[in-house]
């Protein structure tokens, strides 16, 4: 199975020269029938369907340029133990084990609006391992996918907030008692409209959120590194300077275009970040593998937002 994000959190230091760059390719789990990007077809622009995506997914995690890939719990099961993708990459197969309501974004839905609720899709259990994942073989467990993604938004209300932490500790205390599975956690700004907190003040309200979530776990029961929304450089550094046992990383929002996807992944790094999940600015891009190819030169300091977004108009 593919090792490679496993081996770059085995050494924290060397993140700084080679970020963890993941596709996050789990937005079936947020999204529907027009969530998936979109593609040419004679000359006109289609919604991608849903074998396009997987093949997109197969095509970027061949290239190399990608450290992990997040699926779906259906898209995990597909390729990394049915197709046993992975088995001959060096690419890291992930896997979404939530999906709170708060990301639920099918057309005509109101599920943004309200306060987000927790919505566990994959339970892990230290005596019963996911069977789609893990099996027992022989007297050794083997495991196609070992980590996965939890998500959380906080909204600064109580009773959500508190429901909402008290689900994602309860899952992170679990996971922790697994002999072979690890998560990662993301935490996106509040999806309600606060008054008073704009974006840099949302972001602080989030960077002080993670800390004291951390703060309730033991070594075994955090997660591996973090995936958030870069608000600001100021707050990003303070959020990545804090904690250096605390791996940070961004979340790529949506697209705007090419040369902004770049621009973020540079600020994300330089001011501390040691990894880069990116989704629709991957999967919405004209050129998905070329904008994969531009980030990891980005990330990994190879090339300048300038001649990475250059070499990409090129198409490599």
């Amino acid at each position: 199975m593919g090792e490679r994000v496993f081996e770059k959190l085995s050494s924290p230091p060397g993140l700084h020269d080679a970020p963890i760059l993941v596709f996050a390719g789990d937005a079936l789990a947020a999204g529907g029938l027009r969530g998936l990007g979109r593609v040419v077809e004679n000359g006109r622009p289609r919604p991608r369907r849903h074998p396009e995506f997987l093949q997109l997914c197969r095509d970027l995690s061949k290239d190399g340029f990608i450290d992990g890939c997040l699926l779906t719990p259906a898209d995990a099961e597909t390729l990394a133990v049915e197709e046993r993708l992975f088995d001959a990459l060096p690419v890291t197969p992930l896997v979404r084990l939530n999906a709170e309501t708060s990301i639920w974004s099918p057309r005509h839905g109101q599920y943004g609006r309200q306060a987000a609720q927790p919505f566990q899709t994959v339970t892990i259990k230290a005596q019963a391992p996911e069977a789609a994942y893990c099996s027992t073989i022989g007297n050794a467990l083997e495991c196609h996918v070992r980590m996965g993604l939890y998500s959380i938004t906080l909204n600064n209300d109580v009773d959500a907030d508190r429901r909402t932490l008290m689900a994602y500790l309860e899952f992170a205390r679990e996971v922790g008692d697994h002999p072979q599975f690890e998560h990662f956690l993301e935490v996106f700004l509040p999806n309600m409209n606060l008054p008073g907190m704009d974006t840099e003040k949302r972001g602080q309200y989030v960077a002080d959120s993670i800390v004291r979530t951390m703060s309730y776990l033991k070594k075994h029961q955090r997660p591996r590194f973090i995936k958030t929304e870069f608000t600001s450089a100021t707050t990003w550094r303070e959020l990545c300077d804090f904690d250096p046992t605390l791996i940070v990383g961004a979340l790529g929002g949506p697209r705007i275009n090419a040369r902004k996807t770049l621009e973020l992944a540079y600020n994300v790094v330089t001011n501390g970040g040691r990894a880069a999940l990116f989704g629709r600015t991957i999967f919405d891009d004209e050129n998905p593998r070329a904008m994969c190819q531009a980030l990891r030169a980005v990330l990994d300091h190879k090339m300048s937002v300038e001649q990475a977004y250059a070499a990409y108009q090129k198409g490599f």
